[in-house]
Parts: C-alpha cells; structure tokens; sequence
C-alpha cells in the first residue's frame, strides 16, 4: 500500500500526459491498464513518477526500434 507521505509526490493526469506527451484520457488508459503504477482517489488519478519516467523510458525505446505510434493516445 501507497503511504500518504508518498503520495504527495505522485502526478496528476495532466503531469503524467505532459510528462509522456499523451492526452489525459491516453493516461488513465494506461492507469486502468495497470501499465503505470496508479491509484484511483476521490479527486481523480495519482501516478507514481518513477513509473510514468520509466514507461516514457520504454515507449522512447519502442518507437526508435518500430516507429510505430500507441493507438490509444
């Protein structure tokens, strides 16, 4: 579990879309995909900032070696 501490360090949907270049509901795809680490509160989607860099890592990585776009943006 998520402690509070660690929360406030977590994104919002906007940070995590402008971090990763993709739209707001892009983003809560891939929360509700579980392929970024996120919680669901009352005020909307929390994103942990390791895993957004890391997805932003691996996406970086797929598009230089495909050149292919996500269709889910």
């Amino acid at each position: 579990m998520v402690s509070l501490k660690e929360l406030e360090k977590w994104l919002s949907t906007s940070q995590a879309a402008r971090v990763l270049g993709w739209s707001r509901q892009g983003v809560i795809n891939l929360a509700e995909q579980k392929r970024v680490r996120a919680v669901r509160t009352a005020c909307g989607w929390l994103y942990d900032p390791k895993s957004v860099e890391n997805f932003a890592v691996m996406e970086r990585g797929r598009k230089k070696g495909q050149g292919k776009s996500e269709p889910d943006r």
